[in-house]
C-alpha cells in the first residue's frame, strides 16, 4: 500500500527573490552559502498562464534557497507534450540532480520519470499521478473542498431561488480520470448532496484558458439559460465563465445574493479572491494549496538527493487544500493565505474595489 504523509504547516519566513529560468534571462546568484548552491534541481510547471503554478514555482525557488542552499531550474510546459518533454532533456542535460514534474499526461509523465532516472537523476510529480507509480508524489487533497463548494453553491442558490433545480455546467482539462476523482465529481456530489434532482447540464474542457472557457460558456448559456451553476476546474476557467455570464448581463449578486448564476473555480488565486469578495459578482467559491504543494515537493527532492527517500518507490505526501466562499470565510483570512502562497504584497481590499468598478 502506498505509504501517505500529511504535510504539516510550515512557519518559514519567505525572502523575496526571482525566479532562475534556464533560457537565459538574468539570475542573482549572491547570497549562496559557501558562494555556491549546494544543491541543482529542475522545477517543470504545467503552464505558466496560470497564476497558482507562477506562485508554486517562485515558493519552490524562495524555499529551496532559503532551507537547503539549492538552486532551482524553472521550464515552463506551456501546456504541451512535446514542451514538457523538451524540458526534460533540458533539465537532464544540465544535469540536475532531481526534477519535480506537473503533467496531466500520465504516460508521459512515467516516460518522463524513467527518462531521467536513465540519466541518474530522481524525479517526482504532483498532483497528478503517473501511469506507473514508480516514484514520489505530492498530493492536495481537494475533493473535500470540491464537495464543499457544491454543497455551498447549491445551498445559496436555493436560499435565493427556492424551489428551483440546481442546472450544472462544468468547465475541465478534458475528463482526466484524477480530476473527475478530485474536483468535478466531488463538486457534483455536493451539489447533489443539497438538491438531489440536480442536473449536469454539460461539461466540456476549457483548456485552463480563460478565454477558451468564455467561449464554451457563451455557447452553454445561450443553449440553456436556466444555467444556475458553474465550476471552473481553475480560477482560470472560472474567471471566463464569470466574462461570458457579463457578456450576457448576467454574474451578478446583490451583496451576496445569487441573480443569476453561483460561479466556482479552484486555485484560490488573487484575481479569484477579488471577486469571491466582490459582493456583487457570482464568482464565489475556490481552494487552493500552493506553498505547502511547493514545500513538499523540496523536501521530497532533496531526500531523493540525500538517500533520505527512495526514488524507485511510490510514496505520497499530502496536503490540504483550503476551501473558500463569501460567505464562510472572511476577506481577512483570505488576505492572509494570498500572502503565505501567493507571496501577495498588496491589499486584497484593494483588488476587490478594482474588480467592483
Amino acid at each position: 500500500m502506498a505509504k501517505k504523509i500529511l504535510l504539516t504547516t510550515l512557519a518559514l519566513a519567505l525572502m523575496a527573490s526571482g525566479i532562475a529560468f534556464a533560457n537565459g534571462a538574468k539570475e542573482d546568484d549572491n547570497g549562496w552559502v559557501g558562494g555556491k548552491p549546494s544543491y541543482v534541481v529542475g522545477h517543470i510547471v504545467y503552464t505558466f498562464e496560470a497564476q497558482y503554478h507562477q506562485a508554486v514555482a517562485k515558493q519552490i525557488v524562495e524555499y529551496g534557497k532559503k532551507m537547503y542552499n539549492a538552486k532551482v531550474i524553472v521550464l515552463d510546459g506551456q501546456g504541451k507534450d512535446d514542451a514538457t518533454m523538451a524540458a526534460v532533456e533540458n533539465l537532464i542535460q544540465q544535469k540536475v540532480q532531481a526534477i519535480s514534474l506537473h503533467n496531466p499526461n500520465t504516460g508521459l509523465t512515467t516516460t518522463a520519470i524513467k527518462m531521467a532516472r536513465a540519466k541518474g537523476i530522481p524525479a517526482v510529480t504532483t498532483l497528478i499521478r503517473p501511469s506507473e507509480m514508480i516514484a514520489p508524489h505530492v498530493q492536495p487533497l481537494e475533493g473535500p473542498s470540491s464537495q464543499r463548494m457544491g454543497e455551498v453553491a447549491a445551498t445559496q442558490w436555493l436560499k435565493a431561488h427556492p424551489g428551483t433545480q440546481c442546472r450544472v455546467f462544468m468547465l475541465d482539462f478534458g475528463k482526466f480520470a484524477q480530476i473527475e476523482e478530485m474536483r468535478t465529481g466531488p463538486f457534483f456530489q455536493g451539489v447533489k448532496n443539497v438538491d438531489p434532482t440536480a442536473v449536469l447540464v454539460g461539461q466540456l474542457n476549457g483548456e485552463s484558458s480563460t478565454v477558451k472557457s468564455m467561449e464554451l460558456t457563451l455557447d452553454a448559456l445561450q443553449k440553456d439559460p436556466k444555467i444556475n451553476i458553474i465550476f471552473g476546474g481553475n480560477d482560470e476557467m472560472g474567471l471566463g465563465a464569470l466574462s461570458a455570464c457579463q457578456q450576457l448581463g448576467r454574474g451578478k449578486m446583490n451583496n451576496g445574493v445569487p441573480l443569476t448564476e453561483v460561479i466556482a473555480g479552484l486555485d484560490a488565486n488573487v484575481s479569484a479572491m477579488a471577486q469571491i469578495y466582490n459582493p456583487n459578482s457570482s464568482f464565489k467559491l475556490t481552494h487552493g494549496a500552493v506553498r505547502d504543494v511547493a514545500y513538499a515537493e523540496m523536501d521530497t527532492m532533496i531526500g531523493m538527493i540525500t538517500g533520505k527517500i527512495d526514488p524507485n518507490k511510490y510514496a505520497e505526501t499530502q496536503v490540504l487544500s483550503r476551501e473558500f466562499d463569501y460567505w464562510n470565510s472572511t476577506i481577512d483570512e483570505a488576505q492572509r493565505f494570498l500572502e503565505v502562497n501567493y507571496l501577495f504584497t498588496g491589499s486584497l481590499k484593494d483588488e476587490v474595489a478594482k474588480a467592483s468598478k
